[in-house]
């Protein structure tokens, strides 16, 4: 159902339901944070002899620390890209099982730039809060120029991800920060799989 807001934008009422998406969100974030946690448990292990493994970076000696911060990075969006693109067309597990599916707005699939538009630069960065591989991408940065980010970084990306939550539940298209940035929009499935 479309509606026109008082500027005369045209606002397409989204039939996504918030707990349903929220869902989804929940299981990819344990799959994505797993999968992206494979390059920290294993060099982790092996390099500090140990099997006593922590995200804290830090705790992983120079120079492999910047290495297993890059590869979970690119774990955790290979994640995306792998189950979006080639997989499942618009779907990761939390998705599918939800039945849900991110598309671009001319409702047509996604493909890698968008992908990596809407995970990578929409939530890894700029919400920055929400994805566990944001945490690595700001470890990355404090110990490659030796700034301490962490406390400062994690306010303002916990602010800019609130509004972005706020958005997706307030606004008719359901549409959140890292939507906009991708010119992307959640749809259900459930309709067409009948």
């Amino acid at each position: 159902m479309d509606k026109t807001h008082r500027y005369g934008v045209k606002l397409k009422k989204s039939s996504v339901n918030s707990f349903y998406r929220g869902v989804a969100y929940l299981i990819d974030w344990y799959a994505a944070t797993m999968f992206a946690g494979i390059p920290i448990v294993l060099i982790g292990s092996i390099v500090n002899h140990t099997t006593s493994v922590s995200q804290d970076l830090s705790k992983i000696p120079a120079p492999y620390n910047i290495l297993v911060a890059l590869l979970a990075i690119v774990f955790y969006l290979g994640y995306f890209v792998i189950l979006e693109l080639y997989v499942y067309k618009g779907q990761t597990f939390g998705k599918r099982i939800m039945k849900l599916k991110v598309v671009k707005n001319d409702e047509s699939d996604v493909d890698f730039k968008t992908i990596l538009m809407r995970e990578g630069l929409g939530i890894m960065i700029v919400e920055g809060y929400i994805a566990n591989s944001s945490s690595y991408l700001r470890q990355l940065i404090q110990i490659v120029t030796g700034i301490p980010i962490m406390d400062m970084a994690v306010y303002v990306f916990g602010i800019i991800s609130a509004v972005s939550i706020l958005m997706g539940m307030a606004s008719p298209s359901r549409k959140m920060l890292h939507d906009r940035i991708a010119n992307t929009h959640i749809i259900s499935v459930a309709d067409t799989e009948k």
